[in-house]
């Protein structure tokens, strides 16, 4: 039985085409959710902001970013045959392949990024909830972490009750959330979540 790396190297070559003929709406939502934020200036827009994109997969949410002016964009995911289609898009400055964001993270990833962006990644069984923690480990305290999460696994893993023991504990904070919004074909399906991480003197 192949595990979800091994399905995904296998899935890398025909994925984009796939998604689309499956009307694969989450990127497309999460960037325009982006885009409103930096309008309400609940981002700030600055040219060296940097962004992570966490579960990259081929590169559909940098190719976005990229085109509204982002040029700051990283990219991890745990297949390295998707992080090759990555590369391709031209989107990305460092992609790293192999990452599991149900371990803890590489040190070097530790507090570097303004912004997190992760979509696609919280759904079914490709991690649990507590990789919300590896988001908040590799975001800059007072950055950004917006992500996607299907309802199903939500409602599974427990979601908000995990992301409430990390804002008690001071790690994060709600700043925003969409429930039950488009994602995959004509079913609203996904929440859309906004943190932020406290700043130390906080």
């Amino acid at each position: 039985m192949m595990n979800h790396q091994e399905r995904y190297d296998k899935w890398a070559s025909t994925y984009d085409v796939d998604v689309k003929q499956r009307s694969y709406k989450g990127p497309d939502y999460i960037v325009e959710y982006l885009m409103e934020l930096v309008s309400k200036q609940v981002i700030e827009r600055r040219s060296d902001l940097k962004v992570l994109d966490a579960g990259c997969g081929t590169g559909l949410i940098g190719v976005k970013l990229k085109k509204h002016g982002f040029s700051h964009i990283n990219g991890v995911d745990f297949s390295q045959e998707m992080v090759k289609l990555a590369y391709e898009t031209g989107a990305y400055q460092i992609l790293i392949g192999s990452c599991d964001l149900n371990k803890k993270p590489p040190l070097f990833l530790h507090h570097q990024y303004d912004l997190t962006i992760c979509c696609g990644l919280f759904s079914f069984d490709l991690v649990k909830s507590n990789a919300l923690k590896w988001l908040v480990q590799v975001t800059k305290p007072g950055g950004i972490i917006l992500l996607s999460t299907r309802v199903l696994f939500c409602q599974t893993y427990n979601f908000e009750g995990y992301y409430k023991e990390l804002e008690e504990l001071g790690h994060l904070r709600l700043i925003d959330c969409r429930i039950n919004k488009p994602y995959l074909g004509g079913e609203s399906d996904a929440h859309y979540w906004v943190f932020t991480v406290p700043l130390l003197d906080q």
